[in-house]
């Protein structure tokens, strides 16, 4: 975590250069110098390989961590009043911490210490263990080995480690069929420390050359050796646990395409390096987590192997839920199957490993094989987000986690660098790239962009992080009360407490004083608690205090006291007092309300004037609570220019005089108590105070008789370029939808309980296209009956509608039918002619219903929500299907799923990994009317795949734009364009 101290020093070396003067003792000149230093062992850090030895690197970063915290306690505490220095004994520190700092980065000695035998090992984890799940994918794959294409192609088969990659890889490879057809058969593996030389030798050896007679020639000679020993072979190469995208880019230099249908197959952790190996051409599989059932059958299959044993029920109870404790994870699986097969099988023995949410115990150093799987993960890493990694330890298993709420804790805790973008920006791409690297997951991606709005870690990771962050100082969890021993939290940067009632005993508070009072994060995400917890915030260097779940009866006025406070967030309901614009520092404040608390009057309770004066403040939740009118108006230092999000507040918080002090603004959330009998007259001021706008969200609670309240449907109004507007509860008429429909630029658009009101709601084709960029609409709890536009009525780019609980809605507009750009249409506990017209909408616009019918069975719209609906491409456009397979009706053979050839289609590769749909259209559509233009992104990631397509109206259209586009360089990329083979679809993608 050394790298995560310098970075976190450095950012308070520049927040203090832009102090005044008066309240620092470091001259100009001395923090220019500690800023340089810093700099310095920062680009030292980066250059460190993961292959040196981990000993010699851990020994010289744990140096460099306690060196850099101590002299950042040092500044803060100077700061905060705690430490009373002369300007002689600042400059005496700063240049002992100098001297310190460049004794560090004396070059280390390279060690090596990767294990060559890890990745045998690996395998040989799997190998006495039979296949279980991964049927379709094994099927997918031999029907693309199978495929008559006679070009060399290449798939890539990702996942996270232990999911079973090189075991289905392998199950290929061994197969009698695949050796039969592939005179030519290799199985490398690869590794982290890639060295071509080593793999063309591994190769000429699995081709029966002697390795002794030719491992002293050079590369070149020996590729050329494999290329002629490879000429005019059908041959299949498994290139396994790849780490670099140079592999493919040098390997494929040497292998022949004679149009004989070879094949490579490669595994990896890595979807840039998966992406970048299927740029030219090639497809990816994803390679799925286990379900329930699997996970059983792979358990009981590894903890009784071969032998007959009858589980009585209570017993096979249990044993599911450790195996669904596995989260669908294979080696976590075997690992755990291993060790009960070694244990007597007693109901007592079973149920401690279901209730012990630590039954692995995951470490760096462990030389178990899923400790080394899992630490490879976490060591190759890059440093800039090692520690953005281990931080996502400090939720609870099982937690849900909001990326906007990760980012902020990120950017707060002193995570993330800037450089020319946002802090937030570039917290975002991090978050990507971990994804990327198959180590956090995505739970839930918004509806407006794609991008991820919910994460997790697998409970391995997280069990790694947990322990990782304990060892380096970096956090410790605290569940029970031995956990808040001294020898526990000595001298730990942040306490993350899982159970809140700890805080609650006066030791734990009294050891927490003596042992840590240079903590900097306490974070409380424990099951929250209907009444108050003692607690203790005598830490005076503290950034984030996130104690949501913990309430507070009266006001905790020791916060006010933390200076250095960033992030705040607490369960109160009462005044909030004055002297919290003292948090200075303050980037995000959450004021919940106790969900029992009742209001005892009918007026606004406003947060104090002095909220104006926290010019740093970023994000501003505030349950119940309203901003006040700044006063006096002409006071210009009244502003909250930083402030990007508000939400929580009522109607009074968007006058006109507040919403100016707030010009960077882009996302507002308003929640309407019908009590105050607050109105809608706001959203004209609101509208005219911004031109572009992210996101509004208005709630109307309190209610139920609210449909009668607005006989006549207020006048709507907002801002012109607005992208997401999400209502509940406004009683609208539908007549004044048409507001909402102009908007040039609304991509979401939800409407919950009773948002609109009214038993029709008609659009019809006016003189301009309604909602012409609108991709998202969620329609719920609504009492429509009647829907009806026309083939002018717009949704000309809807991609996904979803209905839901609209129980008299009989019928889906066949105007939605004409959105080129149709994906998805979900309808959840609706009636059932809403889901003949949603099933008709398909048969209307596809001619593949009546095949898929003859394989799978009829295709079945469910009334509940299906978690993992299966996507198809048909004609260039993802379909997914929401299924119900009777069982006994799957066909033996699963039937390959082509991409269909059209004249009309466009196939464009190579495309920069920028270039959306949207560009596409605008693009081709110089050469003639574009029907649809679609980019292939990866669903897990959302990354583009470096690929789309296109359909236009004419063939002579086609062939205009492949002659003037075939080979014209595409911000600085040459892209290829022609019309679109058939050809199998693998993987798992979407449209973006």
């Amino acid at each position: 975590m050394a790298y995560a101290a310098v970075v976190s020093l450095k950012e308070t070396i520049e927040r203090l250069m832009l102090r005044s003067r008066s309240e620092i003792l470091l001259s100009d000149s001395e923090m220019r110098l500690i800023h340089g230093d810093l700099c310095y062992l920062q680009s030292f850090l980066e250059s460190i390989s993961p292959s040196q030895s981990r000993k010699t690197v851990h020994a010289l970063e744990t140096q460099i961590k306690d060196a850099v915290h101590t002299f950042e306690d040092l500044i803060d505490s100077h700061l905060s009043d705690n430490l009373s220095l002369s300007v002689s004994e600042i400059s005496e520190q700063v240049l002992e911490f100098r001297q310190e700092i460049s004794s560090f980065t004396t070059p280390l000695k390279y060690e090596e210490e990767f294990d060559e035998e890890d990745q045998q090992q690996h395998i040989d984890s799997f190998a006495a263990i039979a296949i279980v799940g991964m049927v379709n994918e094994l099927i997918q794959l031999l029907g693309w080995l199978e495929w008559n294409s006679p070009s060399l192609d290449i798939i890539s088969l990702v996942g996270m480690a232990g999911i079973g990659k090189t075991t289905l890889a392998k199950q290929i490879y061994d197969d009698s069929f695949v050796a039969d057809v592939f005179g030519a058969r290799f199985f490398i593996p690869i590794g982290p420390k890639y060295q071509l030389k080593k793999i063309l030798l591994l190769a000429l050896h699995q081709a029966g050359f002697h390795t002794d007679k030719i491992h002293h020639k050079e590369d070149k000679v020996l590729a050329d050796d494999l290329c002629l020993y490879l000429k005019n072979k059908r041959f299949l190469i498994v290139l396994d646990d790849v780490w670099d995208t140079k592999v493919w880019n040098e390997l494929k230099q040497f292998l022949p395409n004679d149009k004989n249908g070879s094949r490579i197959i490669l595994t990896t952790r890595l979807v840039d390096v998966a992406l970048h190996a299927s740029s030219s051409c090639g497809s990816i599989l994803r390679i799925p987590f286990l379900d329930d059932d699997e996970s059983w059958k792979l358990l009981r299959e590894t903890i009784f192997n071969t032998e007959k044993y009858v589980l009585d029920s209570h017993l096979e109870k249990i044993g599911k839920k450790i195996a669904k404790n596995c989260e669908g994870l294979p080696l976590a699986i075997i690992t755990i199957g291993k060790l009960l097969s070694e244990t007597e099988k007693t109901v007592e023995n079973w149920t401690k490993f279901a209730e012990n949410e630590n039954s692995l115990i995951i470490r760096m150093d462990d030389d178990t094989p899923i400790s080394r799987s899992v630490s490879l993960s976490y060591k190759q890493l890059p440093q800039h987000l090692k520690a953005p990694f281990l931080y996502i330890g400090v939720f609870p298993k099982d937690y849900v986690i909001s990326i906007s709420k990760l980012i902020r804790l990120w950017v707060v805790e002193g995570l993330v660098e800037s450089g020319d973008k946002s802090f937030e920006e570039v917290a975002q791409e991090y978050l990507e790239e971990l994804v990327s690297k198959s180590v956090v997951l995505v739970q839930e991606r918004s509806s407006k962009s794609e991008k991820m709005k919910t994460c997790r870690i697998h409970f391995v990771f997280r069990n790694l992080c947990v322990n990782e962050a304990h060892s380096e100082k970096f956090f410790h969890v605290i569940r029970k009360y031995i956990d808040s021993f001294p020898e526990c939290i000595n001298r730990q940067r942040r306490l993350c407490m899982h159970n809140n009632v700890v805080l609650g005993f006066e030791q734990v508070r009294s050891w927490m004083e003596e042992s840590v009072p240079c903590a900097r994060s306490l974070l409380c995400y424990g099951p929250k608690q209907q009444y108050p917890v003692v607690s203790y915030f005598g830490f005076r260097l503290l950034k984030v205090l996130d104690a949501v779940s913990i309430r507070f009866y009266e006001f905790p006025h020791q916060v006010v006291e933390l200076v250095h406070l960033r992030y705040l967030a607490i369960t109160y309901y009462g005044e909030i007092p004055s002297s919290v614009s003292r948090l200075s520092n303050l980037e995000v404040l959450i004021i919940h309300w106790h969900h029992r608390v009742i209001k005892s009057s009918n007026f606004p309770v406003y947060l104090p004037v002095e909220i104006w004066k926290l010019h740093k403040l970023k994000h501003l939740e505030c349950m119940g609570f309203d901003l006040p009118d700044p006063s006096p108006a002409n006071d210009d230092s009244l502003i909250l220019e930083k402030l990007l999000t508000l939400s929580g507040v009522g109607a009074h918080s968007c006058t006109e005089r507040v919403l100016i002090r707030i010009p960077n603004l882009i996302k507002l959330g308003i929640r309407i108590d019908s009590s105050l009998d607050e109105k809608f007259n706001f959203l004209g001021e609101f509208a005219s105070c911004y031109d572009e706008f992210d996101s509004f969200k208005c709630i109307v609670v309190d209610d139920p008789g609210i449909r009668s309240r607005f006989v006549s449907s207020p006048v709507l109004n907002f801002p012109a370029n607005i992208r997401k507007i999400s209502l509940s509860g406004c009683g609208f008429q539908w007549r004044s939808m048409g507001v909402i429909g102009e908007l040039p630029n609304l991509e979401v658009l939800k409407l919950r309980w009773c948002a609109f009101s009214g038993a029709e709601w008609e659009i019809a084709g006016g003189e301009g296209e309604l909602f012409p960029r609108l991709k998202f609409l969620l329609m719920e709890d609504l009492d429509v009956e009647v829907w009806e536009t026309n083939s002018g009525g717009g949704f000309r780019r809807l991609s996904r509608l979803v209905i839901r609980h609209c129980y008299k809605l009989k019928e889906i507009p066949r105007g939605i039918a004409d959105s080129a750009a149709l994906e998805v249409i979900e309808v959840d506990d609706c009636s059932s002619s809403l889901a003949n017209s949603a099933r008709g909408i398909y048969m209307a616009k596809h001619d593949w219903v009546d095949w898929y019918r003859e394989f799978i069975g009829e295709i079945v719209l469910s009334k509940v929500q299906i978690p993992l609906p299966e996507f198809i491409d048909v004609g260039g456009r993802l379909i997914t299907i929401y299924k119900g397979i009777p069982e006994g009706l799957r066909a033996e053979r699963h039937p390959r799923v082509y991409a269909a050839a059209s004249p009309r289609r466009i196939y464009i590769g190579n495309l920069p990994l920028s270039v959306d749909g949207l560009r596409l259209e605008e693009v081709f559509g110089e050469y003639g009317k574009v029907l649809s233009a679609r980019v292939v992104c990866d669903w897990e990631s959302g990354r583009s795949l470096g690929f789309g397509f296109v359909e236009m109206s004419t063939e002579s259209q086609v062939n205009d734009a492949i002659a003037k586009l075939d080979g014209k360089s595409f911000d600085g990329r040459a892209i290829r364009v022609n019309v679109t083979e058939e050809r199998p679809w693998l993987g798992n993608f979407r449209f973006g």
